[in-house]
């Protein structure tokens, strides 16, 4: 399978978003913005429409910082950074949190972890 992950820095934060207990894929744990990639769509495209539909927040130019492979799906690795603006939750997740990227949470894949510390770098 191909994912995207964005990863959104607000104020020097990163917004994470705690899956439903109910969600049949990896229930109540700490996510960026994730999403399948479509058959024949590209990326960044598919990281847009995820922002969107997980957070309602717009972005038009994430950036790309690197390709990863995990077991068998790989994962497109984006970022970018915005204002606060208000967030509205699709059916996936049932709350938002922004985190300093010392305090990140303990159900936070270590996947995701080692690259929001990889793009904390790029600034």
């Amino acid at each position: 399978m191909k994912y995207c992950v964005h990863f959104i820095f607000i104020n020097r934060q990163v917004l994470l978003l705690k899956r439903k207990k109910t969600n049949p894929f990896f229930p109540n744990i700490w996510t960026p913005v994730i999403g399948k990639i479509k058959a024949d769509e590209k990326p960044i495209h598919a990281t847009v429409r995820e922002t969107m539909e997980e957070t309602s927040i717009h972005i038009s130019d994430p950036i790309f910082f690197k390709q990863d492979t995990y077991q068998q799906d790989s994962y497109w690795f984006y970022y970018s950074s915005t204002v606060p603006s208000p967030i509205q939750l699709n059916h996936e997740n049932e709350t938002y949190q922004l985190f300093n990227l010392n305090e990140l949470p303990d159900s936070l894949w270590s996947l995701f972890k080692a690259a929001i510390l990889d793009v904390s770098f790029l600034d």
